[in-house]
């Protein structure tokens, strides 16, 4: 009988990591729900000086200054390397993971700047299968995803809901790929879903996603929206939605 047997441990590596850092992971206050961003929408939330970089774990772990919380930090890339960023951010405590990235447009009638929230995605990774869940869909958190819905409703931010695609092969998608999961009303594609959502219901916590296309993929080809404001205008509208306004 072979051993299979996990001879790894994220609290390993997380209490090292604190513990280094002048912390204790069983004395500390890790703020319960964390953002993942995306590059520059990090780059951006951290030019608006709403936060602090407290704890040296998952890249680092920023804190708002309106709600101890509530953090953030910036998303590893990938589904393998969300996963494991996932996984060490869970080990320190924290219970809920919202992912917020970027996608390319399946659906033919999405444009660049929308924005997508996702009730799970279409698995085209190794991560799932590593963990156990072979399967071919991995659902977000329904509760959270539901308490998001009603976040970007309350502050009038537009956005459309459904299932999307995860890729680990960003430049290999194909047509009869793009076609086949249209035909299951995949609205975008991305890398990171499937890994965090994976994990999340591995180690029994939440974690959904919001998504901003950022390209769009038709019969005209490869079209790439970066070279304009749309983008960035939406950055910045969803980030006056997730930033806390006041303590409560």
């Amino acid at each position: 009988m072979k051993n299979t047997k996990v001879i790894t441990n994220p609290e390993q590596l997380v209490r090292m990591e604190l513990q280094n850092a002048g912390f204790n992971l069983d004395t500390i206050e890790v703020p319960e729900s964390v953002y993942l961003l995306a590059d520059d929408i990090f780059d951006m939330i951290l030019s608006k000086n709403c936060g602090q970089r407290k704890y040296p774990v998952g890249g680092g772990i920023y804190v708002f200054n309106n709600n101890h919380h509530i953090g953030f930090a910036k998303a590893n890339m990938c589904s393998p390397a969300i996963a494991t960023q996932a996984e060490d951010l869970i080990a320190c405590g924290v219970q809920e993971l919202i992912h917020i990235g970027y996608a390319g447009a399946l659906s033919p009638d999405m444009n660049i700047g929308d924005i997508v929230l996702t009730d799970g995605a279409f698995n085209d990774t190794a991560v799932a299968r590593l963990y156990g869940y072979d399967c071919d869909f991995i659902e977000s958190t329904k509760t959270l995803t539901n308490n998001m819905s009603h976040s970007l409703i309350e502050n009038s931010v537009a956005f459309r809901r459904g299932k999307h695609w995860t890729t680990d092969a960003g430049y290999r998608e194909t047509w009869e790929q793009i076609d086949n999961y249209r035909k299951k009303n995949a609205l975008c594609v991305e890398m990171e879903g499937a890994g965090l959502f994976t994990i999340a219901k591995y180690r029994n916590c939440s974690a959904t996603a919001i998504y901003i296309i950022s390209d769009t993929l038709n019969e005209n080809g490869w079209n790439l929206g970066w070279d304009g404001n749309v983008i960035g205008a939406t950055v910045k509208n969803l980030l006056e939605t997730i930033i806390p306004k006041s303590y409560n």
